[in-house]
């Protein structure tokens, strides 16, 4: 049911839906040139009308999105291009401690001048067992655990 519902957004190409059963995994892609609408996933989601009885539950959503990444004292932000979307960029808080994270380096590169980035990570707030998770839609600006990161040339 989610992956069809996942399917029917008219911003994600269906095609490039697959779902990996013994993973418990449905990964997607946007259409070309549209951007994915969250909050429109969320609904989809939640029109299944999966209840709690199912035992079904959203573990996580990680995002690549492409856009001006803005550090702002303490603040780093990535506005995504084509949007007026943005999400705060923080650490990974799964990454080695002590070790110099994916989101350190990236913060680097952008005092250095680079500004147009690719950015991977896990979405703060996008988990949960339905109906729990579904009642309400996460806070926004999401915030966005760096995982990977490439810089766009312009």
């Amino acid at each position: 049911m989610a992956r069809d519902a996942t399917a029917r957004q008219y911003d994600v190409d269906a095609d490039g839906v697959k779902l990996d059963i013994s993973k418990g995994e449905i990964t997607f892609r946007a259409k070309k040139g549209r951007l994915i609408d969250l909050d429109k996933l969320h609904e989809s989601i939640w029109a299944t009308r999966l209840s709690g009885n199912t035992g079904m539950a959203l573990n996580w959503i990680d995002v690549t999105a492409v856009g001006e990444v803005v550090v702002n004292k303490d603040r780093t932000i990535l506005k995504v291009t084509g949007s007026r979307d943005s999400f705060v960029l923080q650490p990974d808080p799964k990454a080695k401690p002590g070790a110099k994270t994916v989101f350190a380096q990236l913060r680097e590169e952008v005092a250095r001048g680079q500004t147009l980035a690719s950015v991977t990570g896990r979405l703060e707030g996008w988990g949960g067992h339905f109906p729990e998770f579904l009642k309400a839609l996460p806070n926004k600006p999401g915030v966005l655990f760096v995982k990977d990161f490439e810089f766009v040339k312009k």
